[in-house]
């Protein structure tokens, strides 16, 4: 699991030391492999191998005749660079990520439970800035009960109540 939030910096060679913790971390969990990959809001998403695998699975689900599906997949697909950490913790981020999330030489990586994020400083301070109100009414879905997701459901007119007599 990454959790936590690092500052670091982009040296000349446009490289960024991963903070040991999540080095140890890495390790644990034999993460040695990562795919890195335009996010959202300007962020860089890392994923370690499996969790690739899933989200290749999940988007490949979708077919390329889907117009939607097919310009996500043009988008991610063509952004994604496989990177492994150096001895040292570095890893190279790509000019074409580096435009994309407006990074210069301040970033912040976070740790999202299966994932890493890489941002610019100044994006994830203006992020938190921006959605910082609506953390408390994130929260509520992600930690409702059954019966309360299903009420909301129907309050919305999302069909049938679990448990309803009518079939």
């Amino acid at each position: 699991m990454y959790i936590g939030t690092a500052e670091t910096v982009l040296d000349d060679k446009n490289r960024i030391t991963v903070p040991r913790r999540i080095r140890d971390t890495m390790d644990e969990l034999g993460h040695g492999v990562w795919y890195m990959a335009r996010g959202f809001d300007r962020s860089i998403f890392l994923f370690p191998q499996e969790v690739w695998n899933s989200i290749r699975e999940q988007v490949n689900r979708y077919s390329s005749m889907n117009i939607k599906a097919l310009d996500f997949k043009r988008f991610f697909f063509a952004s994604v660079t496989q990177v492994q950490p150096d001895r040292q913790g570095r890893i190279a981020v790509p000019q074409h990520l580096r435009d994309y999330a407006g990074m210069d030489r301040n970033v912040v990586l976070i740790g999202v439970d299966d994932h890493l994020e890489l941002w610019s400083r100044g994006n994830w301070q203006a992020f938190q800035e921006d959605r910082g109100p609506e953390y408390k009414e994130n929260a509520a879905p992600l930690f409702a009960s059954d019966r309360e997701r299903d009420e909301a459901k129907a309050e919305q007119g999302g069909g049938n109540q679990r448990g309803s007599d009518e079939t």
